[in-house]
């Protein structure tokens, strides 16, 4: 316990809470900007078991915001799975690192999420968001969302039957183009990790027994503005209320 004994001061962590962190298992779906910093905060806190997630490969344009890749990654033209596992392997030999370079889609979701207690978004589209949160509802996994563009983002956590899903907040995807994107709108480069902790933290109460926070948490970093907004379960969801997973059943999706 001597390396995490900063944390495990903490009456909100304490030894227990520790245990419960070395003893999990988190899938962080997408690892660029939002999910290189997720698995690098989630590794030095001491989750016991990270599976990564991701088809790309590392780009010279990454780096401003994706931590975990240095110039010789572009290099050597790797997928960012790949040289994450490595680090995060230095970072903490102690743990478990799955490191799957793989497209996210309906037939195998399901199966990325086996042997998973919890699932982190560090994807960069809402169509895979949304057959997320399907495939987290249908199976009983919590969630913690994010979202990056600009100089704001957004986080948001779900637990299946206890509050509100991603459909319950947004209910209809938006129209193909319509959304800003970081090669639209651009990116501060330290937004990303501001979000990233901010889920992280989230990941860390809830693996450590705590209570989720009820609401939608928007900041905008370059202004410092931060807005807590409460949302509600919608009776009426499709998806939560109704458990009809239509994008499971019928949309095969983009890789994050």
């Amino acid at each position: 316990m001597n390396r995490y004994v900063r944390q495990t001061t903490l009456a909100e962590v304490g030894e227990m809470g520790q245990v419960r962190l070395m003893a999990s298992s988190v899938l962080v779906l997408g690892c660029g900007a939002l999910g290189s910093n997720l698995a690098s905060l989630l590794a030095r806190a001491g989750v016991g078991r990270v599976r990564i997630v991701d088809r790309d490969v590392i780009a010279i344009h990454n780096l401003p915001r994706q931590v975990l890749y240095e110039e010789s990654d572009v290099d050597a033209m790797l997928p960012k799975a790949e040289a994450a596992g490595r680090r995060l392997r230095r970072i903490n030999s102690a743990m478990e690192v799955e490191a799957l370079v793989a497209d996210v889609n309906a037939r195998n979701i399901e199966s990325l999420l086996d042997g998973i207690n919890l699932v982190v978004d560090g994807t960069d589209n809402m169509p895979t968001r949304y057959l997320l949160n399907d495939a987290c509802v249908k199976l009983g996994r919590p969630w913690i969302y994010g979202g990056v563009v600009g100089t704001s983002g957004m986080s948001m956590t779900i637990v299946p039957g206890a509050g509100p899903c991603l459909r319950c907040v947004f209910p209809t995807p938006a129209p193909a183009g319509s959304l800003p994107t970081c090669e639209t709108r651009g990116i501060l480069g330290t937004l990303p990790a501001t979000i990233a902790a901010v889920q992280a933290t989230e990941a860390i109460k809830l693996l450590c027994g705590g209570e989720r926070s009820p609401h939608l948490l928007s900041i905008d970093l370059w202004r410092q503005t931060i807005q807590q907004v409460q949302v509600l379960r919608d009776e009426q969801c499709p998806t939560c209320a109704t458990r009809r997973f239509e994008f499971l059943d019928g949309w095969v999706g983009e890789a994050p």
